[in-house]
């Protein structure tokens, strides 16, 4: 995990590689509940490109993240994997793994079903 400032709760990174080259992206939590991502780095070269929000969590789902620091990197995960951004190891590839393509969700997942 890159080091994080002390106003993001969680952070993430995935990649894709192709013939083409190697893209990688960030994934924040910050502690006012946005979520965001941009392309950090294309092959290895840090890019400075804008954040762009994905999901805004409410007070509710804020309270939830913050008594349990591990659903961060959960949830990050999770709205990445639904964007496409496949991610190693993530267990909700693997749970869906064998669904038929229609089964994915569209909307952003509800924080309590991260556990």
């Amino acid at each position: 995990m890159a080091r994080q400032s002390a106003r993001e709760i969680g952070q993430i990174q995935s990649t894709y590689t192709s013939d083409l080259g190697q893209l990688t992206w960030a994934w924040v939590l910050k502690a006012d509940g946005r979520v965001l991502y941009r392309l950090s780095h294309i092959n290895g070269r840090p890019e400075r490109n804008y954040w762009r929000l994905v999901y805004q969590l409410n007070a509710t789902e804020r309270w939830q993240i913050e008594q349990d620091s591990g659903r961060a990197a959960g949830l990050l995960a999770r709205l990445a994997e639904e964007r496409g951004h496949h991610l190693p190891g993530n267990p909700a590839e693997q749970r869906r793994r064998g669904q038929p393509a229609g089964a994915r969700r569209r909307t952003a997942p509800a924080v309590s079903s991260l556990t």
